[in-house]
């Protein structure tokens, strides 16, 4: 018994190890070969969070992408419950081949992100220290 448990066992990791192999060109290949090119357009975007000492934060609004590496913000904000309407950033991204990518606007603020390859969804993740803050981005218009 314990012999065919062996050879089972053996044939299984064969046919896995098989299967891998075949499917790692695939995984090598960039998801994003457009780089910066792939968020391109308007998007509408939303997140929530907390600013730590401060309070919770919450923002909708739009953000534009030339696709070279520049955006525009332009956002409705609730900080710790005081509005802020029409606030304007201006910032730099950059989308990895894997699409991943990070972001930083010109109030100081920086963030990580997966974006889809065809660059229609984007979530993303503040990374200042003191700020715990997310969101997601889905495409309006190229």
């Amino acid at each position: 018994m314990t012999h065919l448990l062996k050879s089972l066992l053996n044939r299984n990791l064969l046919a896995l190890a098989a299967i891998a192999a075949a499917l790692t060109p695939q995984a090598l290949k960039a998801q994003c070969p457009f780089l910066n090119a792939t968020l391109h357009g308007t998007y509408m975007v939303s997140g929530t969070g907390t600013i730590v000492g401060l309070g919770p934060i919450a923002a909708v609004g739009k953000t534009t992408y030339d696709g070279k590496g520049n955006l525009t913000d332009t956002y409705t904000g609730s900080v710790n419950g005081t509005i802020y309407r029409g606030v304007t950033l201006t910032g730099t991204y950059t989308v990895n081949p894997d699409c991943t990518g990070s972001l930083s606007e010109s109030d100081g603020s920086h963030y990580d992100f997966v974006v889809t390859p065809d660059g229609s969804r984007k979530m993303w993740i503040g990374t200042d220290a003191g700020v715990v803050v997310s969101g997601t981005e889905v495409r309006l218009r190229h």
